[in-house]
């Protein structure tokens, strides 16, 4: 079993699943994780972010939990430095995604639905809204523009929610979904009808997990691996299991070899920027 990075990845190479990490190996589990944890993961190796972390002050800027659940960041200032990472306010790189909360900032998200609050006068065949209920975890952020941006986190996903005109956001409103562009149309209708289902229902329990990514799994498993020093073979043996490493190393096919080198450059990519890319 390693530990590095304060991620726990448990390999079980008699499994079927040859060495992937079982379900709650990873924090709360791989198949919770959406894009924007798996991001963290990647960006919470990066030598150069964890000097920043450590040279920024302050390290931590705490939040509030609303009464409704909701955790809010509240930023009197902007955080240059953590902006250059795609994040409101550091994060604390020891800290696994999901056992501590993430802002990402507006401008690292590629999609967002934006809303303007209405107050909630209705007529009575429309129910007014509040963040809670979205049944999902949800993080806010208002930064110095007093724009709210939610982030709601369901299970394997995400939506990114920037609300304008709420004065509290406990407070029910009737929203007014606006697009900027028709050519956007189709990831915007995909975020809403995600976002509808956010405020479906909870999953029923005993409902079966989602499925883990595999590709990003094991590329930061053989991150990891490199960054502990690891020979491409050990890191093989780490993710697909001593047999099959033993089958095909020192086979004709050149395979194996080459999906640990491509696994360890995309372990490396994400790692120095690519996890931008990840997110929304």
């Amino acid at each position: 079993m390693s530990t590095t990075w304060g991620l726990l990845l448990k390999y079980d190479v008699t499994a079927p699943s040859r060495g992937l990490a079982r379900a709650g190996a990873i924090s709360d589990g791989p198949a919770s994780y959406d894009a924007g944890d798996w991001a963290f993961e990647f960006l919470r190796r990066n030598p150069e972010y964890r000097a920043d972390w450590r040279s920024s002050v302050p390290r931590h800027l705490p939040h509030v939990v609303l009464k409704d659940g909701t955790r809010l960041l509240r930023l009197r200032r902007r955080f240059p430095r953590a902006e250059r990472w795609g994040l409101y306010a550091f994060a604390d790189p020891f800290i696994p995604a999901r056992r501590s909360p993430v802002f990402w900032h507006l401008n690292a998200l590629k999609r967002v639905v934006r809303l303007r609050a209405e107050p909630a006068r209705y007529p009575e065949s429309a129910a007014p809204l509040t963040l809670s209920n979205f049944r999902v975890e949800r993080l806010a952020a208002i930064g110095t523009d007093n724009v709210p941006l939610v982030l709601m986190k369901g299970p394997g996903s995400y939506v990114p929610v920037e609300i304008s005109g709420l004065a509290a956001l406990t407070l029910p409103f009737r929203p007014v979904f606006e697009i900027d562009s028709l050519l956007d149309l189709n990831a915007q209708t995909e975020l809403l009808k995600r976002l509808q289902r956010f405020a479906e229902k909870a999953p029923a329990a005993g409902r079966p997990g989602l499925p883990v990514d595999e590709r990003l799994h094991h590329a930061l498993i053989a991150l990891d691996e490199s960054l502990a020093g690891k020979t491409y073979r050990q890191i093989s043996i780490t993710i697909f299991g001593e047999k099959r490493v033993a089958e095909e190393w020192q086979g004709p096919s050149q395979f194996l070899k080459d999906r640990i080198r491509r696994l360890v450059a995309k372990g490396t990519e994400l790692m120095m920027g690519g996890y931008r890319d990840l997110l929304l």
